[in-house]
Order: structure tokens, then C-alpha cells, then sequence
């Protein structure tokens, strides 16, 4: 019997381009599905609808299990192998997560029914089950087959109630380790300043919703490309760290500092007024040119002059282009000769 079993396997297997293997035993797969935490509860009758309507599927290392896009309608259990899962970010493809033997992925894929955000990709020879089959939709089941749907829907909800657990005792667990992951993602490193990503995702979600008045600043330093081209990039840290500390002093507790990038520097001021902008920008300009950068270009002394641009939401312009108008802003005043404060006065 077994070598019948095992003849059958690989006539399915070479007489099946997309690798779908439909000779691996039924107790085989009763017994793959046993390990599975949605189908762990489930009676030995109900294993075997489970299974009848399963594939096993046998890949060669570089196998694409399924792309972007694809409809998420199946779970997926590694007998054996490695399947990778890879996500596109600007272009690049990675990997975030990896599934080894025994191994569980795409329970949530079978209530969301969406279009998948990753692609699924065998590293190694793996053999792999998917449940339902192809054709098959998981709702129809279900339907068919009440008692054992209570089942399943049961098992998941209290999959999704100890994964929310474990995470929020994780959270409290790690808090310090959390706190310090935040610092890592949204702080630039060398100034201690939020860096351009905390604006992104923190900051301008916030500033599109158009709630209140709030003043953006953008300060540039004129003449710094003279101590990196003439002194070195390592002399042009140590200036920007100088920069960096003059402007944190500068725009108050209450306001937000961002390195926005290069040697460009960001304030976010919220409830601020005209007057609340332009004496704070006053107060950079000032600061910035009581920079003394004498000790790290070795000369008698070296004065940095600086180009401002100031935005008032909603005074000057729509709040989600606040950070482009005071970008301009600072871009006319430099154009213009530098060491000057610009801003809108009217609607863009």
C-alpha cells in the first residue's frame, strides 16, 4: 500500500505543472491539519471535510505561492521547507517573515477575503498544504457545514483574543524597549531631533486635518556648504550639532523641532498667531547667527547667516501645504541674497 501511495505521488507530481499533489494520503492530511490552531478543536469527521477539501502542493526553491494583489482567500501549512514572505517598500522588495516546518500562515486571509499586501515564495524544496482548495470558497463551506463553522469561528476568535493579549503584555512588558524602538525610527541621531519620517507619519496626518491655526518654519544655514566642501563632512557634523542645539533653544518646549533635511531645520508651532511666527523666526535668525563655528574651522571666527520661510495655517495657505509653503518661502529668501526672514501674506 504504501509504495502504491508512493507511486501515485509522484505520478501526480510529474504529471502536474503547478505542483497541486492530490495522491498525498488523506490521513496525511488529517494529520497536518491537526497542528493547526484554527482546526485544533474540530472532530476527527470534521478533520476530514477539512482535508477533503485541502491541496498539498509540492514546490522547488524560488516557487511563488501567490503575489500582490492576488485574492487572500486560502491558509497555508508548511509540512516542510521555508517559505518566505515579501514585501515591496519604494521599489525594494524584503522580507518580513519567515515560515519554517509545522508553521501556520493566511488564518485571517480566509474571513478577510481581500487582496494580499505580500508575496509568498518557497526558499527551499517545501511541500505545502492550502486549505481551501483552488475553487473553492471558504463562505460556501461554512455554509454547508453549520456545526463545524460555530467550531472554527470559535477557535478564531480566540486566536485573535490571545494574539491582542500577548501583544498587550508585551507592550507593557517592554515598555523602555519600545520607547527606545520609537527613538531609533523618529530621531535623527546625530542632532536628537525628530528626523524627516516623524513628520511624515506623526506629524502631518495630523497637521491635514486642518484643526486650528499653527505657523511652520524652515530654517536654512547659508553658508554651511563652505565648512563641508573647505573642512570636511566630520567638521560639518559638528557645525550642524552647534545649529541644531541653537534651534531647539530657540523655538520653545512647545513646539516641535524636526531635522528636515541636510542642514535644513523644521518647527511646527501650534495655536500660533502671525506675531507668534515671526517672533519665534526672529529668534532663529538670531540664534543661527550667534553661531560661532571659529572652534571647528580653525579660523578667527566664522558667523553663520541663515534663510527663513514662515507659514500660517489657514492664514497663508491650506494646511496640508504648509510644510511645501514655508519650504518656498525659505527657497525666495535664500534666492534673494540670504540672511532674511520671508513669508505669505495672503492665500497661495
Amino acid at each position: 500500500m504504501e509504495k502504491k501511495c508512493a507511486f501515485m505521488t509522484l505520478v501526480s507530481f510529474v504529471c502536474n505543472p503547478k505542483g497541486w499533489d492530490g495522491a498525498v494520503c488523506m490521513e496525511d492530511r488529517i494529520e497536518i491539519l491537526k497542528n493547526v490552531s484554527l482546526f485544533s478543536k474540530l472532530k476527527e469527521s470534521e478533520l476530514a471535510v477539512i482535508a477533503q477539501y485541502s491541496d498539498c502542493m509540492r514546490l522547488t526553491a524560488g516557487s511563488v505561492i501567490f503575489k500582490e494583489s492576488d485574492s487572500a482567500d486560502a491558509l497555508f501549512v508548511v509540512q516542510t521547507g521555508e517559505i518566505s514572505i515579501n514585501r515591496k517598500t519604494n521599489g525594494e522588495s524584503s522580507c518580513i517573515a519567515t515560515f519554517i516546518d509545522g508553521e501556520t500562515f493566511g488564518e485571517f486571509d480566509l474571513f478577510e477575503n481581500s487582496p494580499r499586501t505580500a508575496t509568498a515564495i518557497a526558499e527551499k524544496e517545501s511541500v505545502i498544504l492550502r486549505f481551501p482548495s483552488e475553487g473553492t470558497r471558504f463562505s460556501e463551506l461554512l455554509e454547508r457545514h453549520g456545526e463545524m463553522a460555530a467550531r472554527i469561528l470559535h477557535r478564531f476568535l480566540a486566536t485573535v483574543a490571545g494574539r491582542i493579549r500577548y501583544t498587550n503584555s508585551l507592550i507593557s512588558e517592554k515598555t523602555r524597549w519600545v520607547e527606545d524602538l520609537r527613538k531609533q525610527i523618529h530621531y535623527d541621531k546625530l542632532t536628537g531631533l525628530y528626523n524627516r519620517s516623524f513628520l511624515d507619519e506623526e506629524v502631518m496626518p495630523v497637521l491635514n486635518r486642518g484643526e486650528g491655526s499653527f505657523a511652520v518654519i524652515v530654517i536654512k544655514p547659508d553658508n554651511f556648504k563652505e565648512i563641508n566642501d573647505n573642512h570636511g563632512h566630520e567638521a560639518g557634523d559638528r557645525v550642524l550639532k552647534m545649529l541644531a542645539q541653537a534651534f531647539g533653544q530657540s523655538i520653545g518646549a512647545k513646539s516641535i523641532g524636526i531635522r528636515f533635511r541636510g542642514d535644513e531645520f523644521l518647527c511646527v508651532l501650534s495655536e500660533a498667531d502671525s506675531n507668534t511666527a515671526m517672533e519665534c523666526a526672529a529668534r532663529l535668525h538670531k540664534s543661527f547667527g550667534s553661531v560661532d563655528a571659529a572652534a571647528v574651522t580653525g579660523e578667527k571666527a566664522f558667523k553663520m547667516t541663515s534663510s527663513i520661510g514662515v507659514a500660517l495655517c489657514p492664514d497663508h495657505c491650506n494646511c496640508a501645504d504648509s510644510v511645501r509653503t514655508a519650504f518656498e518661502r525659505m527657497l525666495d529668501a535664500r534666492n534673494a541674497g540670504g540672511n532674511a526672514i520671508k513669508t505669505t501674506g495672503s492665500k497661495d
